[in-house]
């Protein structure tokens, strides 16, 4: 692991949050899965930006390490949610584009769709307090903890552009989303419809 580049540590350190953050929040949650979920966010949080500042730094790859294992056992307790369709959709049509810079893309729109519809507001508030805000009283504060982490990686500012998607991509996204991994929507902790689904896209671009 202490050969993998920043940007890919960054990539993968990503995908392995939203595995749980998406665990967190979807309908599947249990409390066998938010245990797990809480922990792994904790690490990746404190521990990735160190990981990508120093990628020999021993301590911080273990907790990565041990954030991104404990993801991979909240998928099989819990769910992912639509994130995930969403980015499978973007890398189908475009191969060059790593699935973890893609999910980093459309995160901040993709959960505020659901932090302005109060889908879960208690959930975001822990995952936002376990992210190092302790005194996080609203939702809005989860998003504030994963841009200033997308920050730190240096992470906050990758375009669908330079990937070769074009904003009228959008609509055929969304669709392709649906059709091919639409289980996933169906753990949305409320209806991401078509429409949202392509607006949320439209809003990630850059």
């Amino acid at each position: 692991m202490v050969t993998v580049p920043p940007k890919y540590t960054a990539y993968q350190g990503f995908d392995a949050l939203f595995h749980s953050v998406e665990c967190y929040i979807s309908k599947m949650a249990n409390e066998m899965s938010d245990m797990y979920a809480l922990k792994a966010i904790e690490n990746i949080a404190k521990y990735l930006p160190i990981a990508y500042q120093n990628g020999k730094d021993i301590k911080a790859r273990s907790h990565v390490a041990f954030a991104n294992t404990l993801s991979g056992v909240v998928m099989e307790l819990s769910c992912c949610t639509s994130e995930h369709a969403m980015e499978h959709a973007m890398s189908a049509y475009h191969h060059d584009l790593p699935h973890g810079a893609g999910l980093i893309m459309i995160s901040k729109e993709y959960y505020q769709y659901f932090v302005e519809q109060h889908a879960c507001d208690q959930r975001f508030i822990d995952m936002a307090k376990t992210m190092g805000k302790k005194d996080a009283d609203k939702p809005q504060d989860f998003i504030d903890a994963l841009v200033e982490l997308q920050m730190a990686c240096e992470v906050d500012n990758l375009k669908m552009s330079d990937y070769g998607i074009s904003l009228d991509e959008a609509d055929n996204l969304a669709k392709n989303a649906r059709e091919t991994m639409g289980g996933l929507f169906y753990a949305d902790p409320i209806e991401l419809n078509h429409e949202n689904c392509r607006i949320i896209f439209e809003k990630s671009y850059r």
